[in-house]
């Protein structure tokens, strides 16, 4: 029983480790900003909040929406840090960081959804 919850806690605090690496890296170097304490503060949060909610779809072993969360999350990344290099004159920060946190919005309610599906299917499937 320890084991299994230890499991769920290392995966929620690898998801919120990798989050903050990638946006600390993504927006001092591919954005090319200046990081401050207040930015700090504001990676935690969201890094901690992504962790809690990967950790929690694992606890409550909600794979399809655990899935479906961590595949929105890369994809949220890779536009950020797209949005990033491309420039769009000064832009590219702002629609960088606003598209990741839509795609972790896209990804929660649609693991919901299709984990919520699912368990419709199966049963009404009887």
């Amino acid at each position: 029983m320890i084991n299994s919850k230890r499991k769920h806690l290392l995966l929620g605090f690898a998801c919120a480790l990798v989050s903050f690496m990638l946006l600390f890296i993504g927006i001092k170097y591919a954005a090319k900003n200046q990081i401050n304490s207040s930015n700090i503060l504001a990676y935690a949060i969201f890094s901690v909040m992504v962790g809690s909610a990967a950790g929690l779809f694992s606890f409550f072993k909600l794979k399809i929406s655990l899935y479906t969360f961590l595949a929105c999350m890369f994809i949220g990344f890779f536009e950020m840090i797209r949005a990033f290099v491309s420039g769009m004159t000064g832009w590219g920060d702002l629609i960088g960081v606003m598209s990741l946190i839509m795609w972790s919005i896209i990804g929660i309610v649609a693991g919901i959804f299709f984990e919520l599906s699912f368990h419709l299917y199966k049963k009404y499937k009887k």
